[in-house]
């Protein structure tokens, strides 16, 4: 393997040699920036504070959920998956609201014929991507907010829960970021090859499972573009003899290619992203002129942020052959370099390849500008970003509701915060989504196109939408300019994607007791168990033989249970259940409450033709023969010898009877229930 790939690609924003990159800086404003300062020294210091309350509120309420959460990988592996994914989200959702309130810019999305169905502009200005739910994602590393505008780009896709980032190790050690780091499963890196090749390989072996959802992001550079990063990539190029770059970093190949080699059974597509910042004057750097400071607090933002997407079919790279791989890589940063020259002339990326585009620059070919997508980092609102919060205050409340002198049960207290957390993210329509949906939709419309040929706007609407519930699905058939199509739709049923607050308490209600009812229905069955005639050993009596009978712990079988169950059935079931329930509970009360007052069922309510055990002193007035005759409804007839004596029907009756131990009969009018209680 040539000596230039022995490096192993890695994401960070610490120079190679240990010197902070300037555009950490919170107190350096920002060198030749093209924007004035919007703010003065005291409005800076405004900003300075209620952004970075913001951001370290947020960070330590996400670091706090995870900690929360940790547990839930002993419990249930998968269900902590879904658990740490949320809070990636979390942090997406951070660090969205915290671009979109201080630091607004505009984003600039353009690509080639591969990116083709792929980038929408919606109605409301908000861009959508379609990408697939696996894919390897490689980028130019300008900026030390490189990974943060990707990030955007996979929020925008809804995979920012399923994003892994490659990061140096040094970062691994930052207070609460590196923690959270950490649960999120990122891959950090030494740059040994011969220490990362096992950890990388150990990391990857997570992420090969073909139906879960993964987007590796990977800066094949190892560090942004700077003066002292441009100094070695030049001198590096001098000793290898390979043409240096002039607006990037050469490539180092050996991270990619394995992850590439690693992930090629299960992932079928490298996207490549052309990242330019505009308003970087030539010969300048980046991270030089767009600091925190001059960013977040004086206002000044970069331009544009600016990007252009490939992607490239992974069977078709040589993979296997280092080399080759080497010379393919070097060529497709070459390419990056024709398309950023142009782009630094021309503000925008070229519709054409990149030679064309580099013969443009020269002056010898007329520019012929890229149709890009302009559109702003933007989150769900208030609502989603309140969501941040929501395992923390879960969690306090259900402490509030503690007495501190009893040992605490963090057992209850850890499937509280999770159920609480899972109707949250349903209510605020951010549960996750199966990881094949996207995927079942595009084989569903194929499939149905193969039969019927559908119209065009159809397919053009469902692919752009990609609708993942019949009421999305419905609004998306509604408006895909076909008449036909929207008249059938419009009469077609549909769930809605969302339940109401109140909803949720209901159903937050019902688990809470079905889960304190599960122990006593245990215990009350065992108990009935240890007192029948089956259990009773040959030769023992009921009355000194103990069940051995072991009895599970309900509430951990169904803590362990439930969170493998599917989201959208946890809803729909209670849902669909709990009506029922309901009603049938209100109809057995009912009858009870009017057979404790009056002696006879509802109105119209038809009495069983069976015999009826009544009491004693209707036995003595009717010499032992008393019957029921069907119909009656409101009193029982006993005959005796010759005459009859009318015996009303009431509750203390109905008592006295059941207690004389009769069987094969039951309380009329009432089945299993006297009083409101079951017998």
């Amino acid at each position: 393997m040539p000596a230039s790939n022995k490096t192993t690609s890695v994401s960070g924003t610490v120079t190679g040699n240990g010197v902070r990159a300037a555009g950490l800086s919170l107190t350096k404003s920002g060198a030749n920036n093209p924007n004035p300062i919007q703010h003065s020294g005291m409005g800076q210091a405004e900003r300075a504070f209620s952004a970075g309350s913001t951001f370290l509120s947020g960070l330590l309420a996400i670091s706090a959920s995870q900690f929360i959460g940790a547990p839930l990988k002993l419990v249930d592996p998968k269900f902590y998956d879904s658990y740490m994914a949320w809070t990636k989200e979390s942090f997406a959702v951070l660090m969205t609201t915290i671009t979109q309130w201080w630091s607004p810019t505009i984003i600039r999305v353009s690509g080639d014929e591969s990116m083709k169905g792929q980038l929408y502009l919606m109605e409301d200005g908000t861009l959508k991507c379609n990408f697939p739910h696996r894919l390897v994602l490689m980028a130019n590393h300008q900026l030390y907010t490189d990974w943060l505008y990707l990030w955007w780009i996979a929020y925008t896709n809804k995979m920012h829960g399923r994003i892994y980032i490659i990061l140096k190790e040094s970062l691994k050690q930052l207070p609460i970021f590196g923690w959270g780091a950490q649960f999120y499963n990122f891959i950090f890196l030494s740059r040994k090859w011969e220490t990362d090749r096992w950890r990388f390989k150990r990391a990857l072996n997570h992420l090969r499972n073909a139906s879960d959802p993964m987007w590796l992001l990977i800066f094949p550079e190892g560090t942004n573009l700077s003066a002292v990063t441009r100094e070695k990539s030049a001198s590096w190029a001098k000793k290898t003899g390979t043409p240096d770059m002039k607006n990037q970093l050469l490539p180092r190949s050996t991270g990619l290619q394995f992850c590439l080699q690693e992930l090629r059974e299960t992932t079928n597509w490298l996207y490549d992203c052309t990242i330019a910042y505009e308003g970087v004057p030539k010969g300048m750097y980046g991270q030089d002129i767009y600091t925190l400071r001059s960013s977040f607090f004086e206002g000044r933002p970069p331009k544009s942020v600016n990007m252009y997407w490939r992607r490239f079919k992974i069977s078709d790279i040589p993979l296997d052959n280092d080399e080759a791989f080497g010379r393919w890589l070097n060529n497709r940063w070459r390419e990056k370099d024709y398309m950023l020259e142009y782009f630094y002339k021309f503000s925008h990326f070229p519709a054409t390849d990149a030679i064309t585009a580099m013969a443009a620059v020269e002056g010898k070919k007329e520019p012929n500008h890229a149709k890009s997508i302009s559109t702003h980092v933007e989150g769900g609102g208030w609502d989603e970003f309140l969501s941040i919060f929501g395992p923390i205050t879960t969690a306090a409340g259900a402490l509030s509701a503690i007495d501190m002198t009893e040992p605490i049960n963090f057992d209850a207290l850890l499937s509280k915060v999770a159920a609480q957390q899972q109707l949250n993210m349903i209510g605020i329509g951010k549960s996750s989504l199966p990881t094949t949906s996207q995927e079942a939709i595009r084989n569903a419309l194929k499939a149905a196109n193969a039969q019927k040929a559908l119209p065009s706007s159809v397919i053009e609407t469902l692919v752009r939408e990609t609708p993942t519930t019949q009421e999305g699905m419905k609004q998306a058939l509604m408006k895909a300019g076909n008449a036909e199509v929207a008249k059938k739709a419009a009469k077609a049923p549909a769930a809605k994607a969302q339940i109401s607050p109140a909803t949720q308490q209901n159903i937050a209600r019902v688990v809470q007791q079905a889960q304190q009812a599960i122990p006593r229905a245990a215990s009350q069955a065992q108990a009935r168990k240890a007192g029948s005639v089956c259990t009773i050993p040959v030769g023992g009596e009921a009355s000194n033989h103990q069940s051995k009978t072991k009895v599970t712990d309900p509430l951990k079988t169904a803590q362990k249970a439930m969170p493998l169950a599917n989201i959208e059935a946890m809803v729909t079931r209670p849902l669909s259940t709990l009506a029922v329930q309901t009603a049938a509970s209100s109809m057995r009360n009912a009858v009870a409450q009017r057979a404790k007052e009056k002696g006879v069922g509802l109105p119209g309510q038809q009495l069983p033709k069976a015999k009826t055990p009544v009491s004693n002193a209707v036995k003595q007035q009717t010499n032992g023969a008393a019957k029921a005759p069907a119909g009656a409804a409101n009193a029982t007839t006993a005959k005796g010898n010759g005459g009859k004596k009318i015996v009303p029907l009431t509750a203390a009756n109905l008592n006295a009877a059941a207690k004389q131990k009769a069987t094969g009969s039951k309380p009329l009018g009432t089945q299993k229930y006297v009083d409101g209680k079951r017998v």
